[in-house]
């Protein structure tokens, strides 16, 4: 969800510059400062006694922040200021709210998810700004559509992870929920085959995009509840998850040229 979309508007740019180091520096330490924050808020509003993870937290959390900020120099260079506040912002935005989530235990929130999914997939912007003034046209379309496509694929991970513990406890209010949230998921696939069909005319290598991932989630769909993908390890479902989203990602990137 994030490192897809950075190297697919690359793949469209067809260029590079010194701007995508920084760039790529500054995506990946927005991500990877959540750890050690969330170390630091459970210490601060969550455990009694000291944790010893809390220091190493502190000391991880001080390099990113250096390095972050040393990035964030680099690139008010490149990126223009109106950019840099609404990339930058936002990404803080979701940090804070995904560090609360989960400190109080709900980091499996749709909503939360939906929204990482949106955020994550603005690296792809990220990329353009790293290579040119402006975020071209064609980089909205490639923020939404990978959106659309991880918050699909978050949904039937959950529906899955459901479905294992409804298995297990087959007259719990656990498989009303797997059968509420494969509700959930088997809607907006059909909603977004309904807009693949929409845009098919004038963008034919994004539905396909689109087709290709949604006929794999409402597969994956359709068997859920059986033994057979019961039993199948999830290693195995998260390595055809990654082809069916690098597949995605390739489409996209033929749509955007």
């Amino acid at each position: 969800m994030l490192l897809q979309p950075f190297l697919g508007a690359l793949m469209v740019e067809r260029r590079l510059s010194w701007a995508v180091a920084p760039a790529l520096a500054a995506v990946v330490l927005v991500f990877l400062v959540r750890e050690p924050l969330t170390v630091l808020a459970r210490q601060r509003w969550v455990w009694r006694n000291r944790h010893l993870e809390s220091d190493v937290a502190r000391r991880y959390l001080w390099v990113e922040f250096a390095l972050l900020a040393a990035a964030g120099v680099a690139l008010l260079a490149v990126w223009p200021l109106p950019m840099m506040a609404m990339l930058g912002g936002g990404a803080a935005v979701l940090t804070v709210l995904a560090v609360y989530m989960t400190v109080k235990n709900r980091q499996r929130s749709l909503w939360l998810q939906a929204l990482s999914a949106a955020g994550l997939s603005a690296s792809g912007l990220a990329a353009c700004l790293a290579v040119e003034p402006s975020i071209p046209r064609w980089a909205w379309w490639f923020w939404a559509l990978h959106g659309a496509h991880f918050l699909g694929t978050i949904l039937v991970v959950h529906a899955r992870l459901e479905a294992r513990i409804a298995a297990r406890k087959p007259e719990s209010a656990d498989a009303a929920a797997f059968l509420a949230l494969r509700r959930e998921a088997a809607l907006l696939s059909g909603a977004l085959v309904l807009a693949a069909v929409s845009i098919a005319a004038r963008h034919p290598w994004y539905a396909a995009a689109l087709l290709v991932s949604e006929a794999a989630h409402l597969y994956d769909l359709g068997i859920m509840s059986t033994p057979e993908a019961l039993a199948t390890p999830m290693m195995t479902v998260g390595k055809r998850a990654l082809a069916v989203s690098l597949a995605f990602t390739v489409l996209a990137v033929l749509g955007s040229y």
